[in-house]
């Protein structure tokens, strides 16, 4: 068992989603606190809404990526490398998930059921403790890009 785990189980517990948890993490590496941010993040849950699309560990660790490295208005400049830093993420999480399928929240949650031996959820809804390894993988590769590209989680610029 990855130990992150031990910090990511909490928070499915209290029914974060992926992308709300990945932001959660980061800000608690930076000392913050947004809930602002963290209810944008709800409309990403389980696939946009509920809607089966985009897993929250992409469309999250994109946003993640994206607050730290973005551009914030009209007088500010994104990190010189902030595109490649969210493409190499994306690159990495397609080719991770290309077992399941595809990168939507119901491929890569019935997937990970599948593998664990559990059927899928007669609700619908993706068993969030399943999502729990690939969660801690996605948040160790993201800092592991953060590091690559000079970004240092606990000290990037923001306003």
């Amino acid at each position: 068992m990855n130990p992150l785990l031990l910090d990511i189980l909490p928070l499915l517990r209290e029914k974060y989603c992926c992308s709300q948890i990945l932001i959660l993490m980061a800000l608690h590496a930076r000392g913050e606190e947004n809930s602002g941010l963290i209810r944008a993040l709800w409309g990403l849950c389980e696939g946009m809404a509920q809607g089966g699309q985009s897993c929250g560990l992409l469309s999250g660790g994109v946003c993640l990526l994206s607050y730290l490295a973005g551009r914030s208005g009209p007088n500010d400049e994104a990190h010189p490398m902030a595109l490649p830093l969210i493409n190499e993420y994306v690159t990495w999480f397609v080719s991770r998930t290309a077992l399941c399928g595809g990168t939507s929240c119901p491929q890569v949650a019935a997937w990970l059921g599948t593998s664990a031996g559990r059927p899928e959820p007669e609700s619908g809804a993706p068993d969030m403790e399943l999502c729990g390894e690939l969660l801690a993988e996605c948040w160790e590769k993201l800092l592991e890009l953060l590091a690559v590209y000079d970004i240092d989680i606990s000290n990037a610029r923001m306003e």
